[in-house]
């Protein structure tokens, strides 16, 4: 029996849960799938023989040709997505012996553009940032007590929310994030000043958020459950709004801010690496461009040269 590209689609994604790979990122892969098995049932092409490198490149302009609703192309690094996940897709399937070789291996990806971060916050604007929670109310302490822990540990927002109280050890001072991307656990440090607001929170707030004992998370809602992650997004774009700072970005521009400040600092890169949990040192790289770019303006600012211009 020839089974159509739907089914082994889903069954590519079986394999990837089994190697480890989260529900959420299986989801993902199955939605970049499906926009190209669609492409291929609206040709009446419904098995992975029918495929051919000819068709990969008619669905790639195809995908370059795609508007969002606004009327604006696709992104590159989605348009590098959709047809990434497509010859990893059928990569495996030669390996797994559905296909003598894969037709798409030679289709080359789109490039992406090296771009600088744009959320890159000095260290007055944290502080104009971290003013901004009313201390006063549970929820506010809370919400301070968060942005010092993404300011000192440069985490991601969803790796915040998946914080257990259990994963920070005060008197080490570090923190464990379990299954961050690429589904690995690593440990990060966390500095005095985050552990100070982390302890007023925990002594003074989270209990009287707490509606259930049995629930875990370290940061929760006001309902007591563990905070989600739009809720932790608007709350941090509302106290940037307020503070009057108009660069891009909230929860991610402390990753962006602490990575660049502390290179500027003279931290190794390969230690902001780890703490970043890059899995490749080029990816961590990109901050020190914006550091050398930093340099560049004090230096046309204080070299004695540059003032006689």
């Amino acid at each position: 029996m020839i089974e159509n590209l739907q089914t082994l689609s889903e069954k590519y994604l079986e394999g990837l849960a089994v190697q480890g790979y989260s529900p959420r990122t299986c989801d993902s892969k199955r939605w970049l799938l499906n926009y190209f098995i669609v492409y291929c049932s609206e040709r009446d092409i419904e098995q992975a023989e029918q495929v051919t490198k000819v068709l990969a490149l008619r669905y790639q302009k195809h995908v370059y040709l795609t508007k969002k609703e606004d009327g604006s192309p696709l992104l590159i690094s989605t348009q590098r997505s959709r047809m990434n996940e497509i010859k990893l897709w059928f990569r495996w399937l030669a390996k797994a012996g559905f296909l003598p070789f894969s037709c798409l291996e030679e289709i080359a990806l789109p490039k992406l553009p090296k771009q600088l971060p744009k959320a890159i916050l000095n260290v007055e604007e944290v502080e104009k940032l971290m003013a901004q929670p009313d201390l006063s109310t549970a929820v506010g302490l809370r919400d301070r007590a968060m942005m010092e822990v993404l300011y000192s540990t440069a985490i991601r927002r969803r790796e915040l929310i998946q914080l257990q109280q259990n994963d920070v050890d005060i008197e080490r001072g570090w923190l464990m994030v379990r299954l961050g991307k690429g589904a690995k656990d690593r440990v990060v440090p966390i500095g005095e000043r985050a552990i100070f607001w982390l302890e007023r929170y925990l002594k003074d707030a989270r209990p009287e958020l707490m509606k259930l004992i049995s629930e875990q998370a370290l940061f929760i809602s006001g309902r007591g459950l563990r905070l989600h992650h739009t809720t932790l997004g608007c709350s941090m774009l509302r106290y940037k709004q307020a503070s009057g700072i108009t660069k891009s970005g909230s929860c991610h521009a402390f990753r962006h801010t602490t990575a660049t400040l502390m290179l500027e600092n003279g931290a190794d890169i390969r230690h902001i690496q780890a703490m970043l949990g890059h899995e490749c040192l080029s990816t961590t790289q990109i901050y020190t461009q914006v550091a050398i770019k930093h340099l560049k303006e004090v230096h046309q600012k204080t070299h004695p040269g540059e003032q006689l211009s």
